[in-house]
């Protein structure tokens, strides 16, 4: 079969980017060029208070109970304000903070690009990752490499249709449809927005330190709702883990890269189980982007350094939704709704008031 590549350029059609596509996926080139366009830097923010306001309100969007978003009236403010957001979600260093604030903005994201009707739009979103993407009569079509990345984690490894031995294949490219395609890109979409909030921020001006501060406030209000309290009586043993939890410390003991939500759920539930701070960083230790003294500084975050305290796993049904979760079939994770109690029952612990699955 011959190939050609998708270069709607090389037809001398352009893709039109409207700003609404720009709010809509504001980490694409297109979005950054528009923002240096306008000579809006990070010096400048700050004497722009409505992009530092509407910053804000993304970040606080991801809270307890809050309504969703307003957009912006101003379309360069929806813009301006997604890397601002970013900024002041790292400078906070509050773990818990920084993944609800991940998962919140992933999850929009990932809505827009599952609703998605203009297939141009798809693409410029995956070239935006780098992506080789082609086409041709016969439909759409990756490179392997892509491929395998994005279906080699979560809830994607279970589903035969994802396997590559069950994919159209031809001299490395494997066809996929247009839903697929965008199923592939959430997966990419939420590990960038985790990396970038990974990235430590330093030497802030005071009015953004400002704001920074003021998130943390309203975020330790709130925290207390998010801290729910588990009776995990005595502790599992390696046999007796979840096996969210049991793949996920095999796929890092390999060296196989964890997303965000995947590393949390794993160290905050061996937290629980008592594993030392060395043991866990350990087990990234074979992971491309290890750094051990940013490893461990993570892992005491999550432990509670602060706050004497450390973050409860994940619910389950957040675990669903975030493709962690691997086996609903288990009959005992039918029955709990958070990890840390897939041990109890499996040790036959008799359990007051048994977790029902939501």
């Amino acid at each position: 079969m011959h190939m050609r590549v998708d270069a709607l350029a090389d037809l001398g059609i352009k893709i039109s980017i409207g700003t609404s596509d720009m709010v809509k996926y504001p980490f694409i080139a297109q979005a950054r060029e528009f923002i240096a366009e306008k000579e809006l830097d990070f010096k400048d923010i700050v004497d722009v208070p409505a992009v530092r306001d509407h910053a804000k309100a993304r970040i606080r969007a991801s809270f307890p109970n809050q309504p969703p978003l307003l957009p912006h009236k101003i379309m360069e403010v929806n813009i301006a304000s997604y890397p601002t957001a970013i900024i002041l979600a790292s400078a906070t260093e509050d773990s818990l903070l920084i993944a609800r604030y991940a998962l919140h903005e992933a999850k929009i994201i990932k809505t827009y690009l599952q609703s998605e009707k203009k297939p141009a739009i798809v693409s410029v979103v995956a070239k935006s990752f780098k992506w080789q993407v082609q086409t041709n009569p016969d439909g759409t079509w990756i490179h392997f490499e892509n491929f395998l990345k994005n279906t080699s984690k979560g809830r994607l490894t279970q589903v035969s249709k994802w396997k590559l031995k069950n994919r159209a294949l031809c001299k490395g490219w494997v066809q996929v449809l247009p839903e697929e395609l965008s199923r592939l890109l959430q997966e990419e979409v939420q590990e960038r927005i985790e990396e970038s909030l990974n990235n430590k921020v330093t030497a802030l001006p005071k009015e953004i330190q400002a704001d920074v501060d003021e998130l943390k406030e309203e975020f330790l209000k709130v925290k207390p709702q998010l801290e729910e309290k588990f009776d995990i009586g005595p502790r599992a043993e390696e046999g007796e883990y979840p096996p969210c939890i049991t793949t996920l410390i095999n796929r890092a003991k390999s060296g196989a890269h964890l997303s965000h939500t995947e590393r949390i759920t794993m160290v905050t539930y061996l937290l629980h189980q008592g594993a030392s701070t060395d043991a866990i960083a350990n087990l990234f230790s074979k992971v491309s982007d290890f750094n051990a003294e940013k490893t461990k500084y993570q892992i005491e975050n999550l432990a509670g350094k602060t706050t004497g305290q450390p973050y409860v796993t994940y619910n389950c049904s957040t675990l669903r939704t975030h493709g962690v979760c691997l086996n609903n079939t288990d009959p005992i994770c039918r029955r709990i709704r958070n990890p840390l109690t897939y041990h109890k029952i499996k040790q036959g612990i008799p359990v007051k008031n048994p977790d029902a699955k939501n």
